[in-house]
C-alpha cells in the first residue's frame, strides 16, 4: 500500500494541485516559499494526526485558507494504491464505521468523484447535519462494518477486495467555526464510482501506517508516547507484564520512593492539611502501578561524548534516531505491506558527509521500493541518486503553488543525475546549456552583460545587474558534450523550464540532426537543417566556419545560425571556444579556462580582453528577452 495520489484545493498557498506519487523516493523540489512544506503539512493533516476532524483541534486556522479567503473551503484528498495480490491484515483493528443504502430499490449508495467538477456537498452530504437527519428519519439505512456485536461485517470481509482506498477532508467556516469533515471511499480498480463510509478515521494507520519529520524537529511531538502513535505501540511491545526482573525494579523503586517520601505523605494527610478528600491516601512514586503504562515514562538520552535527552541534540541525530525507530517498527511490529515516512529537509544543520548518512537511512527504510519516502530537499545529496528510481516533482509559486512530476527510472535521464552540480537545475526558473568547461567563461561575460545592460521592469529602466544570474535564478549547465544536449532539454521540456543552449561549431555539423531526432522535432527542421549541411566544402576538421570554404555557404550557414537562436533557443557559434581567445592562455580545455578566468581576477580586467565575446552577447540577450522575458533597452 502506498500514497499514490494527493489531490488539494484552497489550502495555504496552494489553489489547486493534483500530485502523483510513486512506491519508492519522491522527492520535491522548489525554491523557499514555494509550498513544499504546505504539501508534507497537508499529508501529516490527513494520514499523520490523530483527530483531523477535532473540533477543538487547532489544526485549520484562517491564514490556512488560500489567500486567506475563508468563503472557500479546504479539500484534501489522500489516495492509496493497493499493489496486486497484497494481502489485507485488519485483524488487529477496533472499532466501527458505517455505509449508506437507499431503502428502495436497496443498494449502498455510492460517489462519483470528478476532480475537474467536484461537488462536495454530494460527497460530504452524510458527514453533515442534514444528511444525519435524513438517516435519523429512516429516509435511508445504515449498515455498520467492525467489531461491534451489532455490525454485519467485518473490517477484511468488507475491504478484501478493494484495490483503492482514500480519505478526503474538508474544512469550511461558517458562523465563525471551522466546519470539518473526513470520509473514507473504496473501490475496485475497475470501478469507477467509490463505497464510501463514515465514521472510519481509524483505518488510515491500518492500511498504511506513516510517519512525519516537519522541518523543525521536535521529538516530543514526533516521538509521542500514546497508544494510538507508532512509537507508543513500539515500547508497548516490549513491556512483558510478566517479566521478573522489571517487577523486581519495580518493588525496589516503589520502597525507595516510600521512604523518600513518607515524612512529605504523613504531613499531607494529617487531619490539619489534608488535601484529598476523607478516608483516602495519596502517595508519591517514580513509576506506574500498571506495568503496561511504564512506557509512557521512557526516555531517549544519547551519549555522543556528552550524555543528554535526544531533545537536546542537533537535528541531524534526531532526524537519524527518529527514521531508524520507524524502520524498525515497520519492520518487526506492524509487519505492514507497506509504510510511509514523510520528512521536511532532511539535510538541515548537516554537513555533507552528515546529509549522505540520512541518504542511505532513508535507502535502507525503502527496504527495495517496499515502502515509500516523501521529502523535500534543497539538497544534492537527495537528489543526484543515481542508483535509484526517483520520482522528482518541482514545485514552483507565482501567485499559487504549481507543481509537475518527472520519473527518473531509466539510464538516459539517470544519467543527468551522476553529477551532483546539477542538482540546482531543478530550483532554476530558466536555464542555459554549455557543453563543458566555456560554462564558467560564460558566467563571467554574464557578470559584464549584466553591469552593460539597461532593462526595462515595471515601467521603469534598471541596471540587469552584476550577479542578474542569481537575481534571476539561472543557472548554466556543464553538459559534459553536445550529446547529451537532447537528455536535459527533455527534462527542462516536462518541467517547463526555460533554456538556452550555447555549442560549438561542429554541432551543427555532426549533433544537431540526432538532437532534433530524439526530441521528436518536426521533420520541417530536418528538411531545413540537411540540405545545408550538403552545401559544406570543409578544409581540416569542423571546428570553425573559417574551414568551410564557400563564402556564400559561409553567409547561408551565419542566417541559419541567427534564425535557429531567435526561434528555438539553440545558439551554435561559430567556432570552439579556442577561437574566441584573444590572449591564448598556456594550457588547454578547462585549464586554459581556469587560467584565463584567474588572470582576469588578478590583473583586475574585464573578460573581455581576454575572449572575443561578440556571439556570447548575442546569445545572451536571446536568452534574457526570450527566456526570462526582460525587455532589453540599452
Amino acid at each position: 500500500m502506498y500514497l499514490n495520489r494527493l489531490y488539494i484545493e484552497n489550502y495555504r498557498s496552494i489553489k489547486k494541485l493534483d500530485l502523483k506519487f510513486e512506491k519508492g523516493k519522491n522527492v520535491i523540489v522548489g525554491k523557499n516559499n514555494s509550498g513544499k512544506s504546505n504539501i508534507i503539512k497537508a499529508i501529516d493533516l490527513i494520514l499523520g494526526e490523530s483527530s483531523p476532524t477535532w473540533e477543538k483541534s487547532e489544526n485549520i486556522a484562517d491564514n490556512d485558507f488560500f489567500e486567506g479567503n475563508t468563503e472557500n473551503e479546504i479539500f484534501i484528498w489522500c489516495e492509496l494504491q493497493r499493489e496486486d495480490d497484497e494481502p489485507l491484515n485488519l485483524s488487529d483493528l477496533k472499532g466501527v464505521f458505517f455505509k449508506v443504502m437507499d431503502k428502495s430499490p436497496q443498494k449502498y449508495k455510492k460517489i462519483d468523484i470528478n476532480f475537474s467538477n467536484l461537488d462536495k456537498e454530494h460527497i460530504f452530504e452524510f458527514c453533515t447535519d442534514e444528511g444525519q437527519a435524513r438517516i435519523d428519519n429512516k429516509e435511508v439505512d445504515k449498515k455498520w462494518i467492525g467489531t461491534k456485536s451489532y455490525c454485519k461485517g467485518g473490517f477484511e470481509d468488507e475491504l478484501k477486495e478493494m484495490d483503492n482506498f482514500a480519505f478526503a477532508f474538508r474544512c469550511k467556516k461558517e458562523d465563525g467555526k471551522c466546519i470539518k469533515h473526513m470520509l473514507f471511499l473504496y473501490k475496485k480498480a475497475e470501478d469507477t464510482d467509490w463505497f464510501f463510509g463514515i465514521n472510519a478515521d481509524r483505518l488510515r494507520n491500518e492500511l498504511l501506517q506513516s510517519a512525519v519529520i516537519p522541518s523543525f524537529r521536535d521529538p516530543k511531538d514526533q516521538l509521542r508516547i500514546a497508544h494510538y502513535t507508532w512509537y507508543g505501540k513500539l515500547l508497548r511491545a516490549h513491556i512483558k507484564e510478566d517479566d521478573i526482573n522489571l517487577n523486581n525494579a519495580f518493588d525496589k523503586v516503589r520502597d525507595a520512593s516510600n521512604q523518600l517520601f513518607e515524612e512529605l505523605q504523613n504531613k499531607i494527610t494529617c487531619k490539619k492539611t489534608q488535601i484529598a478528600f476523607p478516608n483516602t491516601k495519596i502517595s508519591f512514586q517514580f513509576n506506574p502501578d500498571t506495568k503496561q503504562d511504564i512506557y509512557k515514562s521512557v526516555l531517549i538520552y544519547i551519549d555522543d561524548g556528552f550524555k543528554s535527552k535526544l531533545e537536546e541534540k542537533g537535528s541531524g541525530i534526531q532526524s537519524a534516531v527518529i527514521i531508524g525507530l520507524f524502520d524498525y517498527y515497520v519492520r518487526n511490529i506492524a509487519h505492514t505491506k507497506g509504510s510511509l515516512l514523510a520528512i521536511e529537509e532532511p539535510e538541515i544543520y548537516l554537513h555533507p558527509h552528515g546529509r549522505r548518512v540520512i541518504s542511505e537511512r532513508l535507502n535502507a527504510f525503502l527496504d527495495n521500493n517496499k515502502n515509500q519516502v516523501i521529502l523535500t530537499t534543497h539538497s544534492q545529496e537527495f537528489i543526484c541518486t543515481p542508483h535509484e528510481d526517483i520520482n522528482l516533482i518541482v514545485v514552483r509559486k507565482d501567485k499559487e503553488t504549481v507543481a509537475t512530476n518527472f520519473n527518473f527510472n531509466d539510464i538516459k535521464t539517470k544519467q543527468i543525475l551522476i553529477k551532483k552540480q546539477n542538482a540546482e537545475m531543478f530550483f532554476a526558473d530558466a536555464v542555459i546549456l554549455v557543453e563543458g568547461a566555456d560554462k564558467y567563461v560564460l558566467e563571467a561575460i554574464a557578470e559584464q552583460i549584466g553591469e552593460e545592460t539597461k532593462i526595462k521592469s515595471d515601467g521603469n529602466g534598471e541596471e540587469l545587474g552584476k550577479k542578474w544570474l542569481d537575481n534571476y535564478n539561472v543557472s548554466i549547465i556543464n553538459c559534459g558534450g553536445k550529446t547529451e544536449f537532447w537528455k536535459y532539454v527533455k527534462v527542462f521540456n516536462e518541467l517547463n523550464i526555460p533554456w538556452l543552449i550555447i555549442a560549438d561549431f561542429d554541432f551543427l555539423i555532426d549533433g544537431l540532426d540526432d538532437f532534433f531526432t530524439k526530441l521528436s522535432y518536426e521533420q520541417s527542421f530536418k528538411d531545413a537543417l540537411n540540405p545545408l549541411k550538403s552545401k559544406i566544402q570543409l578544409t581540416g576538421k569542423y571546428k570553425s566556419i573559417s574551414n568551410v570554404v564557400d563564402d556564400k555557404i559561409k553567409q547561408e550557414i551565419r542566417q541559419y545560425i541567427l534564425k535557429l537562436s531567435k526561434e528555438n533557443n539553440i545558439h551554435i557559434l561559430t567556432g570552439e571556444l579556442e577561437n574566441f581567445y584573444t590572449q591564448k592562455p598556456k594550457y588547454d580545455k578547462e585549464q586554459g579556462v581556469i587560467e584565463t578566468i584567474s588572470k582576469s581576477i588578478e590583473e583586475d580586467k574585464k573578460i573581455e580582453d581576454y575572449v572575443r565575446i561578440d556571439e556570447f552577447l548575442a546569445a545572451l540577450k536571446v536568452f534574457i528577452e526570450k527566456c526570462l522575458k526582460l525587455k532589453i533597452t540599452k
